[in-house]
């Protein structure tokens, strides 16, 4: 089950992200409430549905209903095996009307009382001002129409202090990276991404290129001529702008999603152009199909483009990867950030990034639910574990890759140990499927420069209906071992791996599979 990042309260907190998730935690709540008023659920449950037969039954725009399906699965309500999409255990027993276990108007219940939560101010102050505007029906009205230089202003400030803590991260990434200038950053806001990044880079001038309101309140923001060194702005609009110069680095930052996809690719091909020899691109932005700190956010902002922009979507990084391989931007690199943004590093070293980071983002992309970078102590190993397939599973001796067959615990210990890099990995049923995207994926890791990956699996090999009778495996290309049979205690080691793994009590329970990606 999805753990929500406002949720981790904790007093020892010292960055924004937290107070971030906080600000945005209505976003999943909304997510709910249109899925329950559109009925998805129940379309849901009878079968498995594609996109174009869930469009047509709930009388819904097909790409709209995409991007909220897309947050469903991250907030693990809903599933896809393929095209088809399907109801997770949760969803099925507490969200389709009819049931006897529904609680779908419970819970839009709770939405009727959100308006009177806007008023929560008022209600605490003492203010005569405050109470005036919460009797206002018109208050909201009043404060969209306020001064526009002033709201810019705001606007600009409130972004420039999410941009300066990005923006150290960033840096952090980048310090050993040969970047050379001079920087070109388009939309940059008030700069405050060049100022952490041109200390990386010697004797480099950059250009801030902004919308001229945007430059305005930057100067304002930032007074002071040494503010401003090396810096110089420049005002227009990115899409018509003819440049004179071409850069060694060229930065877009939260702007492509601003843009539907075929706009925003040739965005993305302009900046491309605007590269001198060796230059780089960097994209720094919200992905939806990146997993890292907080997997769904990337989801949940493309909804909130949905809403507030005329085509704006959030691009999955590996469409826009895609485009920068056909605009001849190698290596690309994508690294989660440890907020809930991405960075992607098109034509530089191939160095910036942590490579088990990687790792696990090249995983998710195999189809596994989940990936989690573990070490060698992490994998608890232990006798007992074979010898509870021999007194606890009517498959003991029946097939060659199980008990009393196969690696014992020490020889499984002695294994792991004599790795540094491993990664958990969780799936789900068919067992087919699962041990396929194993074998894919180590496979990867071998071509990749790994020689010695290695997987283990889950439960009895599913590579023939029956074993030969001669001990003899047919497919020993093919098989490995599971996890549990080579004396792995899986259910400690996923609860030391924080992963949540309990045994399934009933037929229509969730089922996990658990395996795991041996690097080196």
């Amino acid at each position: 089950m999805t753990c929500l990042d406002f949720q981790n309260s904790d007093p020892t907190h010292k960055n924004f992200q937290y107070l971030e998730d906080l600000a945005t935690a209505y976003w999943y709540s909304e997510v709910l409430f249109a899925s329950l008023e559109l009925n998805l659920f129940e379309h849901l449950d009878k079968e498995g549905v594609t996109i174009d037969g869930l469009s047509h039954v709930a009388d819904c725009h097909g790409d709209a209903l995409f991007r909220l399906l897309r947050a469903l699965e991250k907030m693990a309500l809903v599933a896809r095996y393929g095209d088809v999409w399907f109801n997770t255990s949760l969803a099925s027993f507490c969200l389709v009307p009819g049931k006897e276990t529904y609680m779908g108007d419970f819970f839009l219940y709770r939405r009727y009382m959100q308006p009177n939560w806007s008023r929560l101010a008022c209600r605490v102050s003492r203010k005569e001002r405050l109470s005036r505007d919460c009797d206002d029906s018109a208050a909201l009205e009043k404060i969209s129409n306020k001064d526009y230089r002033a709201r810019n202003l705001r606007y600009v400030t409130a972004m420039d202090t999410l941009v300066k803590e990005k923006a150290r991260n960033i840096a952090q990434i980048l310090k050993s990276e040969p970047l050379k200038g001079p920087f070109l950053d388009v939309g940059g806001g008030a700069g405050s991404m060049l100022r952490a990044l041109l200390p990386l880079i010697p004797q480099c001038n950059a250009v801030l290129f902004e919308l001229p309101e945007v430059i305005e309140a930057a100067h304002e923001l930032y007074p002071e001529t040494s503010d401003w060194n090396c810096i110089e702005t420049m005002e227009g609009d990115f899409r018509s702008h003819s440049f004179d110069e071409k850069f060694g680095v060229v930065m877009l930052s939260n702007f492509l999603h601003a843009y539907g996809p075929q706009e925003a690719r040739e965005l993305l091909e302009k900046a491309i152009s605007l590269l001198s020899d060796h230059g780089v691109i960097l994209i720094h932005d919200y992905f939806p199909d990146r997993a890292g700190k907080n997997p769904e956010k990337g989801a949940l902002y493309d909804l909130t483009m949905m809403l507030n922009t005329y085509n704006g979507c959030c691009h999955e990084a590996r469409d826009i990867a895609r485009w920068l391989k056909s605009g001849g931007m190698t290596p690309c690199e994508i690294i989660d950030l440890d907020t809930d943004t991405s960075l992607m590093v098109a034509g530089g070293s191939g160095k910036a990034g942590d490579p088990l980071k990687a790792w696990i983002n090249i995983a998710r992309n195999h189809g596994f639910e989940r990936a989690v970078g573990i070490s060698p102590d992490t994998v608890v190993t232990a006798p007992w574990v074979r010898k509870k397939c021999q007194w606890g599973c009517d498959g003991f001796g029946k097939n060659l890759q199980c008990p009393p067959r196969g690696m014992s615990h020490k020889e499984t210990r002695e294994m792991i140990d004599s790795y540094e890099t491993l990664i958990l990995l969780e799936g789900t049923p068919p067992g087919k499927a699962f041990h396929e995207k194993l074998l894919a994926l180590e496979k990867t890791a071998f071509m990749a420069g790994f020689h010695k990956a290695f997987v283990f699996g889950a439960g009895p090999c599913t590579l023939c209906p029956r074993c030969s009778d001669d001990d003899t495996c047919r497919h020993h290309d093919l098989a490995r071992p599971a996890m549990e049979a080579s004396g792995i205690d899986v259910y400690e080691t996923a609860a030391r791996a924080g992963v949540r793994l309990k045994p399934v009590q009933k037929k229509m329970d969730y089922v996990k599979y658990m395996g795991l990606l041996l690097l080196k």
